[in-house]
């Protein structure tokens, strides 16, 4: 049978615990940056076969077509007469969502030869950045992350 000595946590084992817990949250953090940057990569990777497909489907239909930003945060892709053709989602959910995009300017257009107006799509995810430039021969190219 136990005495009223053995009935708490002593002030060592309590110290053990906390470095325990604060190892482990040290080795946590660094994970989740790394998080940070895989889901933003795969989404600016989304993008990007987005924005080529878009250009391929403008010189496949012989029509400019325009690239928006919706209110959901995908691409829509429009038709000449501003009739959505489809919606084309960048990211998943919970862990590989994006906190916001930007298209400058407002639309990206490529026209039936595949030729596009220059601008520029950024995806954000924490403190990381991507922008995807689309030059005037239509080519899409991803500058660095940005830390």
């Amino acid at each position: 049978m136990a005495g009223p000595a053995s009935a708490g946590v002593s002030l060592a084992e309590l110290l053990l615990v906390l470095t325990f817990i604060g190892l482990l949250i040290g080795l946590a953090v660094p994970q989740l940056s790394w998080l940070e940057a895989t889901s933003l990569s795969r989404s600016a990777a989304a993008a990007r076969i987005q924005l080529q497909r878009a250009r391929m489907l403008a010189v496949a239909r012989r029509q400019t077509l325009r690239i928006r930003i919706s209110a959901s945060g995908s691409l829509v892709l429009l038709d000449p007469d501003g009739e959505r053709l489809e919606e084309m989602p960048l990211q998943g959910d919970g862990l590989w969502t994006l906190d916001s995009l930007r298209l400058r300017p407002s639309t990206l257009r490529f026209n039936a030869r595949g030729q596009a107006a220059p601008g520029s799509l950024y995806l954000y995810r924490g403190h990381r950045s991507v922008r995807l430039v689309s030059n005037f021969v239509g080519r899409i190219r991803q500058e660095p992350l940005r830390r």
